[in-house]
């Protein structure tokens, strides 16, 4: 074979493992471990760096209609494909540097490139990473799983600079260590921890309940459920009170004073104003925004409401509030870019990556991920090094609905769940 050929193979073959990874499915999250070693298989930094581009950005592909939906159709369809470009050649570049052409040094160059694209910057945008693919290979195995998954491709480049029967040696041991470490984390626990009795997690279908009536309908709904429910946590979607504030805990007040009564904790997903500092600066008169707010066209995205005439928009940061029994709140560390989070902007959701990840919940340690947050690596790693006992995910996926981005993110969650042997509850606003 060519060097032309093997460069369009391992192309080829990163490609479908992106696909794959795209999906959602277990088997495709669990593929996404070669990629490393398909990736870096070329014979020179350029192939190396195109078949990482080719990976991302068939893996990526279903941002491109979830963005054309969440951005609207005001804007290009030109936008929504740059960003999907851009955010690939991102996660592709630290993978080109990482390629060598002496097979020893991917020992440590391979876990670098795992780093550059887990930890910020990237891991601001750092999507389908490899990483996830351990709690599908190595169940109940922790950090020794992770480690694995990101120590392991690089023993397998550095082997071919080997000598023939060393090669054998060091494929055979790592091989064996793969497969001990998989049948020890299956054998000595269940891979499917059971879920904390008397907790449950609420799917919702009201769409966008910043809409005119549809966040009454919600805090009905909600109100209603922990009425009803026997249920000693109940855990709704994000964003599924668009706002909180004095007003809206008068309004919940009776609901609240009753759950307290029977000891039960709700968790919800809630928009609490910023408390980033705004621009003293006057805002200009917007003639659109007033008018579609009074006839009640106005629509916005998860991070921003829109206000009446002579107001800016003002930032709303995700929270999961924790009432009733319990009282607390958690902020979401990593917002969305430019959806949420707007560096230099007035109008912007602070970014925390170092903020607590993990809050208690009815004596349980919770490792919270509010929905971008699930398709990250960095968040969770960072909740896990916090000792939780549970895993919660809370989205609003309506604005993706049409793609495999919320099975992804349930996926990539009950992946880090198996991973790390935790309870895992999901609660979703389609």
């Amino acid at each position: 074979m060519t060097q032309r050929s093997e460069n369009a193979f391992s192309f080829s073959v990163a490609t479908a493992i992106g696909l794959a990874v795209s999906t959602g499915h277990p088997v495709g999250l669990a593929a996404a471990a070669g990629m490393p070693i398909v990736c870096l298989l070329p014979g020179s930094r350029k192939a190396a760096f195109e078949s990482t581009l080719g990976y991302y950005a068939a893996g990526l592909w279903p941002v491109i209609p979830g963005l054309q939906r969440y951005i609207g159709s005001s804007v290009s369809p030109l936008i929504p494909l740059a960003i999907w470009l851009f955010v690939a050649t991102l996660l592709s570049a630290p993978w080109a540097v990482a390629w060598t052409d002496r097979p020893a040094k991917c020992l440590w160059r391979v876990p670098l490139a795992f780093v550059a694209t887990t930890i910020p910057p990237l891991g601001i945008i750092g999507f389908i990473s490899p990483l996830t693919a351990a709690g599908y290979l190595f169940p109940s195995t922790g950090w020794a799983g992770l480690t694995a998954v990101a120590l392991l491709p690089g023993v397998f480049l550095a082997a071919r600079g080997m000598a023939p029967r060393v090669r054998f040696a060091v494929v055979c041991v790592a091989f064996a260590a793969c497969g001990l470490l998989a049948i020890s984390g299956r054998v000595r626990t269940p891979v499917e921890v059971e879920t904390i009795p008397g907790w449950v997690g609420v799917n919702t279908h009201f769409g966008d309940v910043s809409q005119r009536f549809r966040d009454y309908a919600a805090a009905s709904f909600i109100q209603h459920e922990a009425g009803e429910s026997t249920a000693r946590v109940l855990i709704f979607p994000e964003f599924i009170v668009p706002r909180w504030s004095e007003a809206t805990e008068a309004f919940w007040r009776r609901t609240l004073d009753r759950s307290r009564k029977r000891g039960q904790v709700l968790v919800i997903g809630a928009g609490l104003p910023s408390t980033a500092r705004m621009s003293n600066a006057r805002p200009a008169y917007d003639f659109a925004v007033a008018i579609d707010a009074l006839e009640g066209r106005g629509s916005s995205s998860p991070g921003t409401t829109k206000a009446f005439a002579g107001s800016s928009p003002e930032p709303v940061e995700n929270t999961v509030l924790i009432v009733g029994a319990s009282s607390g709140k958690l902020y979401q560390r990593v917002p969305v870019p430019i959806g949420m989070w707007r560096p230099f902007s007035n109008v912007s959701v602070p970014l925390r990556v170092n903020g607590p990840g993990v809050i208690e919940i009815d004596h349980q340690r919770a490792a919270v991920l509010i929905c971008y947050e699930e398709m990250l690596t960095f968040p969770v790693l960072a909740s896990m090094l916090q000792h939780p006992t549970a895993i919660i995910g809370i989205s609003n996926s309506f604005w993706f609905d049409d793609t495999t981005i919320p099975v992804y993110q349930a996926a990539a969650l009950r992946g880090w769940a198996r991973l790390f042997r935790l309870p895992f509850f999901m609660a979703v606003n389609s």
